[in-house]
């Protein structure tokens, strides 16, 4: 299976005719008022394979803390069904990952194999800081308290 596309968004959509929406993709900073804050951050993730292959995949987004503490783990699976006649098949989705975040930093987003998975091409680093008061803040994903 290889991986097209990876990383969280302001805003994903699954479209019913196929495809995404995405805005604010991929989210290059995320701001919160306070911390610790729970954020909901929306994932892209988009694949293909060869038919034939891949029929159950399952696979991990793991959110990491600045100091690596897993944060957050959100399973990943789907039925991928052969279509005849057709040699290569494509899977797009969009999932929300709930992270309680702690401090300011840079967190990392990651797509596993298993969940405890430490090793990844698909690794997307995610820097976060508190929204300065003084200044327009920009779009964000959903904010809890």
């Amino acid at each position: 299976m290889h991986v097209l596309a990876f990383a969280p968004s302001l805003r994903a959509v699954l479209d019913e005719a196929g495809g995404v929406t995405a805005d604010g993709f991929p989210l290059t900073s995320c701001h919160v008022a306070s911390f610790p804050a729970q954020i909901t951050v929306p994932i892209v993730l988009a694949v293909y394979t060869q038919g034939g292959s891949d029929h159950d995949p399952r696979r991990y987004i793991v959110a990491r803390s600045p100091e690596q503490e897993r944060i957050s783990t959100l399973e990943c699976a789907w039925h991928w069904p052969d279509k005849p006649g057709v040699p290569v098949k494509f899977w797009v989705t969009t999932c929300n990952l709930p992270m309680v975040v702690q401090t300011a930093g840079v967190y990392t987003v990651g797509l596993y194999d298993t969940p405890d998975g430490t090793e990844t091409e698909h690794l997307f680093p995610l820097p976060l800081a508190k929204t300065n008061p003084f200044a327009a803040a920009p779009p964000q994903p959903t904010t809890r308290m």
